[in-house]
């Protein structure tokens, strides 16, 4: 081709537009690359975009091509034949590649090389690949002729615009890749929020029905009973605490329980984890700890989060008989550019708690469900709850989950939590106090006409004088006429006003009592990093009298009542 043959170019550039990959194209290369030449091996040297890295995507001695991921990776920098490509941007030849100073000696025995002819290849003016033709073994050194040259060169010129289609249509399936993986990640969590909704929503109901019951049962309690009538009101305490366990599971799940949120250290907590599993792990099962240090503090519930990592890492051991249980932290920085590709997540500062196995991983199918409420890969043996409520506790606590795995690799979880950059609580012995009496003057705002009897009950019998109100404007209106209330017990769900708005109106007009809240669902309403910075307690449904006692004689001492 030292004189073009423009009919032979054409017909080479229209078997190049069929090609939809590049082993096709490369079978194409070959075809044309033996017409004009004595050589019968060529192979494609690809640039990563950042020109770091080449990638070859090898066709030689009848052996088929690999894919663009499966493809070998080496370094551009170091490299004196890649710089003098690049540099340049002619054709490079090497005679005896072996003996050449300027060859990768490693790459060059691992194929065999003998004689080394480079053809760059570029798009706009921009170096994108290598097209390889050469010798290899019992070949032996054969250099190009002149003409051989021109022809692969003009080869070379066809192979560059078919690659950069072929470039483009990768792109554009990754693309559509990604962009399905960020739909279906986004579909999940709308149809694992209209659970949370859904879950809290029957918690709210089911929780006004238990205090009911766990308060009257105490009254009953109090009177002359025979020993019938005692084992009789056992058992309905006992179902009503199981009721309890169960509303907390589902408010778990929908990102609704009450939280005692104070400044923590996770590597605190999975060292106390560690501790525990290696009394329960199996032998054949080594459990990891790698901590990131330092690690800043988060601002969380320690029990809850304690049930997050717990639950993951006894998944994680149900996943396998023997291996490696890794659990991980450190501190990341969400960037936007991350955020790009996972649009689900937030940027921000977190600390990341990572749980991963070498267990059995699992399907795409299963993985897409792993969140859901009863969801279990275990039959009979699993409830499907445990890594539901692990979801539902890290979204009420401001942070994200994100789960990855491959059938017979392993599965890992990520849990990401806010920093919160203070100095982590420090623990100590607590001691308990008689049951609290008062004199006090307490407003009682519920709507449940049950509940708020209960209350008034309870409160009344321990000398406390009650007054009550059954909406959130009501509250306001009693809160603000004289004599006022030494404390306000605020529904976090009423009528008119919730019980956040009613607690709102009431500072505003400048009254300053002491606020308790009682909730049996308040995913919005009330935040628990708001009530920690104003010291405000949150009773959470159902609860025992002694609980609403202790809560009400705490909330009047701190306010100096």
């Amino acid at each position: 081709m030292s004189e073009v043959d423009y009919p032979r170019l054409l017909r080479f550039a229209r078997e190049l537009q069929h090609a939809v990959d590049y082993a096709a194209l490369l079978d194409v290369v070959r075809a044309a690359v033996a017409d004009v030449t004595r050589y019968q091996h060529c192979w494609l040297a690809m640039f990563e975009p950042d020109l770091a890295h080449v990638r070859i995507l090898a066709y030689a001695g009848g052996e088929p091509p690999v894919g663009w991921e499966r493809s070998r990776k080496i370094p551009i920098a170091g490299d004196p034949m890649l710089a003098e490509i690049l540099g340049g941007g002619s054709v490079v030849v090497v005679e005896d590649a072996p003996n050449d100073p300027r060859t990768n000696k490693e790459v060059i025995a691992a194929f065999g090389t003998r004689t080394l002819i480079n053809v760059p290849l570029s798009l706009l003016d921009a170096p994108i690949g290598v097209l390889g033709i050469g010798t290899f073994g019992e070949e032996g050194v054969r250099p190009p002729s002149e003409e051989e040259l021109h022809g692969l060169m003009a080869i070379a010129g066809q192979v560059s615009v078919a690659v950069g289609r072929l470039r483009w249509l990768q792109e554009r399936a990754a693309a559509e890749k990604e962009r399905a993986e960020s739909n279906r990640r986004l579909a999940q969590a709308q149809r694992l929020e209209s659970l949370g909704m859904l879950a809290g929503g029957v918690a709210h109901d089911f929780n006004n029905i238990l205090q009911v019951v766990l308060a009257s049962a105490t009254f009953i309690e109090q009177g002359p009973l025979d020993e019938d009538q005692r084992a009789d009101l056992q058992h309905i305490v006992e179902a009503a605490e199981r009721g309890a366990a169960l509303s907390r599971q589902l408010l778990a799940m929908g990102r609704s329980q009450a939280q005692r949120l104070e400044p923590l250290d996770l590597n605190d907590r999975l060292q106390a984890l560690v501790v525990l599993l290696s009394r329960t792990v199996s032998a054949d099962v080594e459990v990891e700890l790698l901590e990131g240090e330092p690690l800043p503090t988060v601002l969380g519930d320690g029990a809850q989060l304690d049930q997050v990592f717990l639950n993951l890492v006894l998944n994680a051991r149900q996943a396998m008989r023997s291996g490696r249980l890794t659990l991980k932290s450190e501190q990341v920085v969400l960037a936007q550019d991350f955020l790009l590709a996972h649009p689900w997540m937030k940027p921000g500062r977190y600390v990341s708690i990572t749980v991963s196995d070498t267990g059995e991983g699992m399907t795409p199918e299963v993985l897409e469900r792993i969140f859901e409420p009863f969801f279990s890969t275990k039959g009979s043996e699993g409830t499907g709850l445990g890594l539901a409520i692990a979801y539902g506790i890290v979204q009420q606590h401001g942070g994200m989950m994100q789960a990855s795995s491959e059938p017979g690799v392993g599965s890992s979880f990520e849990v990401f939590l806010p920093v919160y950059d203070r100095s982590a609580a420090s623990g100590g012995v607590k001691l308990v106090a008689s049951i609290p009496v008062g004199r006090e003057r307490v407003l009682v705002a519920e709507d449940n006409p049950q509940v708020r009897e209960v209350i008034r009950r309870i409160l009344t019998q321990a000398g406390y004088e009650v007054l009550v109100a059954v909406d959130g404007e009501e509250a306001v209106a009693v809160a603000l006429a004289a004599p006022g209330p030494d404390l306000v017990l605020l529904d976090a769900m009423m009528p008119k006003l919730n019980g956040r708005q009613a607690y709102e109106a009431i500072c505003t007009a400048g009254k300053s009592p002491a606020f308790l809240f009682s909730s049996g669902y308040a995913p919005t309403l009330l935040p628990a990093s708001v009530l920690v910075e104003q010291g405000i307690d949150v009773l959470q449904k159902p609860y025992e009298p002694e609980q609403l006692l202790r809560a009400v004689r705490a909330a009047l001492d701190r306010a100096g009542g």
